[in-house]
């Protein structure tokens, strides 16, 4: 059986899809430590001649990403709350994509709550995403599972509870994961093999890497 462990990141881009895609058991890592500079909070969306960020206020502390709350108070320079902003910048640049009349209600009740946690706003586009793109892989929450080993250990350890015999890692696992933790306890591993999709966007050019929205609403399931 094959397990995947990915942070809940925020509008996950297509690779993350691809590998759940590829797991029987994709496991969100939600109680792993919250990096500020990492996509927990944030990702990017294709805007006319460029992309843009577009980034949840949330207090950045050292705590694990389950824990981190949304400051819901921040405004915009336009006096806009920050999801009425997100929704809006997700609106005006995609509107005229083929796709995205078909999904807007969703996605506008999604931004239309309110989220004391930012895990909470993440696993909503997630499952939205996972839902679109017709992925039915399990989902397991690493906090369900109690572990407080660390790095590698923990990872070896949440594939065993799973009884998986097969770690998918990301492409860039092999910088930093112990390989040799997994083969003691008899687990394969496989570093994922994504190349990133060529498809046709709104405006001209292709960028590749944005919020997986972005292809969704440009040319509707997951492109392979």
């Amino acid at each position: 059986m094959i397990v995947a462990i990915h942070q809940p990141n925020y509008l996950p881009y297509l690779g993350f899809f691809d590998k759940m895609r590829k797991s029987d058991v994709f496991v969100i890592y939600d109680d792993a430590q919250f990096n500020k500079s990492d996509f927990q909070h944030r990702n990017k969306i294709r805007v006319y001649n460029r992309w843009k960020w577009l980034t949840v206020p949330v207090e950045k502390k050292r705590k694990p990403i389950n824990e981190i709350k949304i400051k819901n108070d921040v405004k915009t320079w336009k006096g806009l709350k920050w999801s009425e902003d997100h929704f809006n910048n997700i609106r005006d640049n995609y509107k005229d994509t083929p796709y995205y009349s078909t999904y807007e209600d969703e996605i506008r009740k999604i931004y239309s709550r309110s989220y004391e946690y930012l895990v909470n706003l993440n696993m909503n586009l997630i499952n939205f995403l996972k839902k679109a793109f017709e992925i039915d892989t399990k989902i397991v929450f690493s906090s369900s599972l109690g572990f407080k080993s660390k790095s590698t250990e923990r990872l070896v350890d949440i594939v065993e509870a799973l009884s998986g015999d097969v770690y998918l890692s990301g492409p860039m696992g092999h910088k930093y994961l112990d390989v040799k933790l997994f083969e003691e306890r008899g687990i394969n591993v496989e570093f994922q093999k994504f190349k990133h999709p060529i498809y046709k966007q709104r405006y001209e050019g292709f960028i590749p890497n944005m919020a997986a929205i972005d292809a969704l609403f440009n040319v509707g399931l997951m492109p392979k």
